[in-house]
């Protein structure tokens, strides 16, 4: 079964194709009139929209009933590591139309600033290696698991004030400790600690992110779809986040998330500076 969906907003410096690890998934250049099923499920407007692409991500003979995960990981692992604001919305199946779908929810970007997000060949082998540790680091535990969960409905919450707790859940999950109390501290210096303090991730900056979780949590601000005047905020939690996660899969820290002891020994010792 040859599960098709057009990449938009990609853009790639090369017409090479690309086989992710595994080979069950991969970058294809789209031909939209060898793709798209004659079905009435896409209007003329929907065909006409996805004409405009040339790059599909194809499963090849997926497994029918994993493969919508393993794909959302793939595009967390393009968020991940290079930011790029691609997304995917239709699902296409000329073999079984069933299997043809219209994504309501697709991945969201935070942009200060507009820029060029080109994808390199160097920049596919990373993202590459990225996917393969994320099909990992969610089998690990629970909180592995779920750290990836918050993390993927954050990027793909519309709503300022979603996408915002939801990232900080999945911080949470990450790093705070397995005793109660101290929250704050525990997660700020752990935070800080893991990523050296550098610029944008020290503890204060940690803290201040942190201290707004709390203030809408516990009604000191008051909530709105939006958060109004707090772009700038939430932009810098989704560089915390990514930085963070950036570490964990390429230095597979995850593992450690297997024996809780082994986790909180990792972490007690790094923030003493003993790791």
């Amino acid at each position: 079964m040859r599960i098709v969906m057009p990449l938009f907003d990609f853009h790639n410096d090369s017409s090479e194709e690309f086989v992710f690890e595994g080979g069950t998934y991969a970058l294809r250049r789209f031909n939209p009139d060898d793709e798209i099923p004659n079905t009435d499920l896409f209007s003329k407007l929907d065909v006409e929209y996805m004409k405009e692409e040339c790059w599909a991500l194809v499963a090849q003979d997926a497994d029918i009933e994993k493969y919508k995960q393993e794909v959302n990981i793939l595009l967390l692992s393009f968020k991940i590591y290079r930011l790029a604001p691609l997304f995917i919305k239709y699902r296409l199946c000329k073999e079984d139309e069933t299997l043809c779908s219209i994504l309501n929810d697709t991945m969201q970007y935070v942009l200060r600033e507009k820029s060029c997000r080109i994808v390199t060949s160097n920049d596919l082998a990373v993202i590459n290696n990225g996917f393969s540790n994320l099909l990992q680091m969610r089998t690990i535990s629970n909180r592995t698991q779920n750290a990836l969960y918050f993390l993927y409905r954050g990027f793909h919450s519309s709503k300022m004030i979603d996408c915002f707790m939801f990232l900080m859940s999945a911080v949470e999950s990450l790093f705070s400790g397995e005793n109660r109390g101290g929250v704050t501290k525990t997660i700020c210096s752990r935070v800080s600690s893991f990523l050296n303090n550098k610029t944008r991730c020290n503890y204060q900056d940690m803290k201040g992110l942190y201290d707004l979780r709390s203030k809408i949590v516990h009604g000191r601000v008051r909530v709105h779809d939006e958060i109004k005047g707090h772009l700038a905020t939430l932009h810098e939690l989704e560089y915390v986040v990514t930085e963070c996660m950036k570490k964990m899969l390429d230095e597979k820290i995850y593992l450690l998330y297997g024996d809780i002891e082994k986790e909180e020994c990792y972490f007690n010792k790094l923030v003493k500076g003993g790791v």
